[in-house]
């Protein structure tokens, strides 16, 4: 009788625990899984509101992307930031600041290319001034 009540609670309280203590898996949004596959399929939304901004170009240095990976574990150079983008589950490694000129992230790209992050890059954003 003792040994029909004790097998299945340990094994309850085994396999609870192990479950409890697995790292926890970042869960995606809910949007992420009903993202159009074009824009265009579907009938156009209501347009957006307009305000009185100009659009520019800014860029931002990318050093690295981590998947499956905490960039928590590393020790990035001081003028990196990492975000992460929940629909793709991975970490962006990136420059805090933006730059008003290609020429300017430039130079940073070929600083941390220096320092030991070879394969960087750059992007372009598009901002509103």
């Amino acid at each position: 009788m003792f040994g029909k009540i004790l097998v299945p609670s340990l094994c309850i309280l085994f396999f609870g625990l192990k479950a409890f203590a697995q790292s926890p898996v970042k869960a995606k949004p809910v949007y992420c899984d009903n993202l159009p596959s074009a824009y265009d399929a579907k009938p156009k939304p209501k347009a957006l509101p307009v305000f009185n901004t100009k659009p520019g170009l800014e860029y931002r240095v990318q050093v690295a992307v981590l998947k499956d990976t905490d960039p928590r574990n590393y020790h990035f150079h001081n003028s990196l930031a990492a975000r992460y983008q929940p629909c793709e589950q991975v970490w962006i490694v990136e420059s805090k600041k933006t730059f008003k000129s290609r020429a300017e992230a430039e130079r940073l790209k070929a600083e941390l290319e220096r320092l030991g992050y070879p394969g960087s890059y750059i992007t372009t954003i598009v901002s509103y001034e």
